[in-house]
């Protein structure tokens, strides 16, 4: 069986610090031998960060428009041929900077029915300085998507602080923390931070030196003290917005497998996926929303797996999972 190769989106607006984190990235992927692949997104026709990245780097582009909207039907293709050419232990997605990342998130988790990917989280990079600007502003199209990239993030990186007083920065994690009060929220400048704490997001870590060491990673000689003094400690649960991924075994009863979706709490606020029933002869996808959802019978080409996933806010993962678990049993 192929192994699940976790997938992570990088939002964050134009000039925020996303390629700088990327490097990073790429970078503790050499050092501990983890095989990063990396998906690009611009809106341009011209790839200038991909020739930042390194030739050891496998990695697919999407130009010419947003992953959210324009180009999203490519999506799980690219991402379908990231997996199957490289076999990555990791694939990062670097949005362009006008990318609405809940579109993206719901873009992202339609590869899921090709390959088997999760998607594991959203890391969100702020620049703090503008950040401050439109937060004082409080209105128009890039204050709301800035937000909007905050609010869908597990992860939040408050980037560039050196530009902002000690007060402006404590007056910028209060927002951040009112706006996302389950992510983890990092202040850094050119985004030093500890990258375990990212691959860990997704996990029940909580402990005050971990988030200590998120801040600045061994062996750092920065000064990081006034940084320090404003983080945030959250708790661990980190069940703001985020998408469950579950590979069906095999078929499943098709009444009960209806009851199940149409059941689904309010915090699922869109559901997708390939089923097999048992009771009949074909496959089906079906598509989940606004607590309305609709099966079409289809005749797939090629690998197609089947899968089902959920994107919501707050819905309990543990208890859902254990669900499906049940009705393949049934």
């Amino acid at each position: 069986m192929d192994q699940l190769i976790p997938v992570y989106v990088l939002t964050g607006f134009l000039g925020s610090g996303k390629t700088t984190l990327l490097n990073r990235i790429l970078e503790d992927g050499r050092v501990t031998k983890k095989k990063v692949a990396v998906l690009l997104n611009e809106v341009g026709d011209a790839n200038v960060e991909g020739q930042l990245l390194g030739k050891d780097v496998p990695m697919a582009e999407m130009l010419g428009g947003c992953i959210c909207c324009s180009i999203r039907a490519d999506l799980g293709m690219e991402l379908t041929k990231l997996a199957r050419e490289h076999r990555p232990d990791v694939i990062w997605i670097e949005t362009t900077g006008i990318a609405r990342p809940l579109e993206v998130m719901d873009a992202v988790t339609e590869a899921s029915m090709y390959e088997k990917l999760e998607l594991r989280g959203v890391v969100a990079v702020a620049d703090a300085r503008h950040l401050l600007d439109r937060v004082r502003i409080g209105a128009g199209k890039t204050y709301k998507l800035m937000r909007e990239q905050i609010e869908a993030a597990g992860f939040v990186v408050l980037n560039k602080t050196d530009l902002v007083a000690p007060a402006e920065l404590a007056e910028l994690e209060g927002f951040i923390a009112d706006w996302n009060p389950h992510a983890w929220a990092i202040s850094t400048v050119r985004t030093e931070l500890n990258l375990d704490a990212i691959y860990r997001m997704d996990h029940n870590v909580s402990a005050p030196a971990e988030r200590q060491e998120a801040i600045c990673p061994p062996g750092c000689t920065h000064d990081h003290e006034h940084r320090h003094s404003h983080e945030h400690a959250h708790d661990s649960t980190h069940d703001h917005v985020k998408a469950l991924t579950y590979y069906l075994p095999g078929p499943v009863d098709s009444r009960i497998f209806e009851e199940w979706v149409a059941g689904l709490p309010e915090g699922v606020y869109r559901g997708k996926g390939i089923v097999t029933f048992r009771d009949t002869s074909s496959r089906f996808l079906f598509q989940y929303a606004y607590r309305e959802s609709d099966y079409m019978r289809i005749t797939p080409q090629g690998t197609v797996h089947d899968v089902v996933v959920l994107i919501g806010e707050g819905f309990p993962r543990e208890s859902l999972l254990k669900q499906l678990e049940r009705l393949c049993l049934v």
